[in-house]
């Protein structure tokens, strides 16, 4: 969102929060304990172009690389802040705070789309909010996947206020499990099957009857890609990798995976991670950090959250015990 300046709320100093204090009006706490790191200066032509060229940066920004979805999480003390639009990316905002919002005069939900063309924006207080952001181009493609029909951005609705409880409880699930862990490009390629429930719930073509049951992978499919996840389970994986080696489309695998394996590509993949490394610690010695990357884990911390997520207890406390 392009955040000009026309009056600040609320009385706070500079018309500014500083990081920490906004980074917990998302449930977070200080530190860099979960997420990618923070970044303010964001200037790339890889994310929404009303990121570029404002007064006040997103607080927090995931997946401004090749990743499907993107993320960024904002707080504005602006009382009108107008919004310049792109037809590059369908974008929808979470609302995280208990302000009053209206979008064009009209009243903004919870979840709210954000225009193509560009909107206009007013808060009657402070407002945090996040933002999740799926190429045009992906959506193109579910879409053809889905429905054997072409999208444009007419067929497209952009509502201020999207009531749909179950893509709510979706767009939340993502919100916690971002704060919880650093979410990798699988995972992020994982959470772009919102281009579906977009497409279903605001789409003209969501008013037909779409693809039926994409059906189970052959096993000489899941032979090949669960041969690949071992051989490069220390690398970044990505979904377009895994499908292209099952001979599918990104999006018809993902579903047939699910049904096959009986659960996601991602969820498949941090299963694998987590039994490597319960392996390696198994054998003693190596230093965590090592174990981490020749698991597929960004650092430590982050092995260390999943490892006791899952099981939990830490890698430490898990090497102790299979020693002992």
């Amino acid at each position: 969102m392009n955040l000009r300046h026309q009056k600040p709320l609320g009385g706070l100093e500079g018309g500014r929060l500083k990081f920490d204090e906004a980074w917990r009006e998302f449930g977070h706490s200080e530190g860099d304990g979960a997420g990618l790191a923070s970044c303010r200066a964001i200037n790339t032509s890889a994310v929404p172009r009303y990121w570029t060229d404002h007064l006040i940066a997103p607080v927090r920004m995931i997946g401004a690389g090749t990743a499907s979805l993107k993320l960024s999480y904002w707080f504005s003390t602006i009382e009108d802040s107008p919004q310049e639009g792109d037809p590059n990316f369908v974008s929808a905002s979470l609302r995280t705070s208990a302000a009053t919002a209206w979008r064009d005069a009209a009243s903004s939900g919870l979840i709210s789309m954000l225009p193509f063309e560009g909107a206009q924006w007013r808060f009657e207080q402070p407002v945090s909010f996040m933002q999740f952001h799926i190429p045009f181009e992906l959506m193109g493609m579910v879409c053809l996947s889905l429905f054997g029909k072409d999208l444009t951005h007419d067929h497209i609705r952009m509502p201020a206020d999207v009531l749909d409880v179950q893509l709510h409880h979706c767009l939340e699930r993502i919100r916690h499990t971002a704060s919880m862990i650093e979410p990798s490009n699988l995972l992020l390629d994982s959470w772009a099957i919102l281009a579906e429930k977009f497409l279903l719930q605001l789409s003209s073509h969501g008013e037909r009857n779409g693809h039926g049951p994409f059906g189970k992978l052959p096993a000489r499919g899941v032979a090949r890609v669960v041969d690949y996840i071992e051989d490069a389970i220390d690398h970044d994986l990505r979904l377009s990798t895994l499908a292209a080696i099952a001979g599918m489309s990104t999006h018809h695998f993902a579903h047939s995976f699910q049904q096959t394996i009986g659960m996601s590509p991602h969820s498949y993949v941090l299963v694998r991670r987590i039994e490597r490394a319960r392996a390696l610690l198994h054998r003693g010695g190596a230093p965590l950090v090592d174990v981490a990357l020749a698991c597929g884990f960004s650092s430590q911390s982050h092995l260390t959250t999943v490892f006791r997520r899952c099981l939990g207890l830490t890698p430490g406390e898990y090497r102790r015990r299979a020693v002992f």
